[in-house]
């Protein structure tokens, strides 16, 4: 991993006789004794060509830390995100309770693919199972490490991109740019896949946002994770069934049946999350 200020003009003509990196120019908004960015905010990595990170560069961990301490103080948030500044703050993995359902074993599996950054998750089966909290989780977990992501009823999803058709003059504009910011998320998390409403409209606009966040999937760019309240994939209609059957995703596991207990029957009291 180098500082980015080692890529820059300064930097290079800093450079001493020997072609040693000289100590980072601090123009950025971290910490000037960052053990990864040495202020700077940013990274890049040094991995093959083939590797998802080649060539990118990112936000430094403890600039993003830094940044999302101050958004939450802000109190400004994105209601697109879908989550409280209390479930941002405290919604982690280890809230998944273990023993009661199959939710300790999905939320590992999704956990896994958070950890990868991409892939295409999809949790279906019964009602308190789990899959609402795990969806959360990880846009929580996205936020605080300064993804870009958000958790929302695909009907919500569908209502923010509607509209766009409010904006007389500027319509066609508004509607690609809707779709290009729920599409061009680092995590999205889609809950109740099965309440969408079936007019032709619906239906066109889920699958071309399906069919984006598939693609970004494939290309190892970012993570979708759906949920369903659905028994059997064979509920899907077949275009999407096919999307989150590929086996790139389903060898990994991410094709995920959850049918044990109603978790909700068993939470103890005054459990917020």
């Amino acid at each position: 991993m180098n500082h980015i200020s080692d890529l820059t003009p300064e930097g290079i003509q800093n450079a001493d006789k020997d072609g040693d990196i000289p100590q980072p120019i601090q123009h950025g908004d971290c910490s000037p004794n960052c053990p990864d960015c040495g202020g700077i905010g940013y990274v890049r990595y040094e991995v093959p060509v083939e590797h998802p990170k080649f060539g990118k560069v990112e936000r430094c961990r403890y600039a993003q830390s830094r940044s999302i301490a101050a958004y939450l103080r802000s109190g400004n948030l994105d209601p697109r995100i879908g989550l409280t500044a209390d479930e941002i703050r405290n919604l982690n993995w280890n809230l998944v309770r273990k023993g009661v359902n199959q939710a300790d074993q999905a939320c590992a599996t999704t956990r896994k693919a958070f950890e990868d950054g991409h892939g295409l998750v999809f949790l279906y089966g019964g009602f308190g199972q789990g899959k609402s909290l795990i969806l959360k989780i990880a846009v929580a977990t996205a936020v605080r490490a300064g993804k870009r992501a958000a958790y929302a009823n695909l009907s919500s999803v569908l209502d923010n991109i509607r509209t766009a058709y409010d904006e007389r003059e500027n319509k066609m504009t508004e509607l690609v740019r809707r779709m290009e910011w729920w599409s061009s998320l680092d995590v999205l998390a889609i809950d109740e896949l099965d309440k969408v409403g079936q007019t032709d409209w619906a239906k066109e606009r889920f699958f071309q946002l399906m069919d984006l966040l598939y693609q970004r999937a494939v290309r190892q760019e970012a993570l979708t994770i759906v949920a369903a309240n659905y028994q059997s994939t064979d509920e899907l209609s077949g275009y999407l069934k096919s999307r989150i059957e590929d086996n790139r995703f389903a060898c990994n596991g991410y094709l995920i049946h959850l049918k044990g207990a109603d978790g909700r029957k068993s939470m103890p009291k005054n459990w917020k999350y």
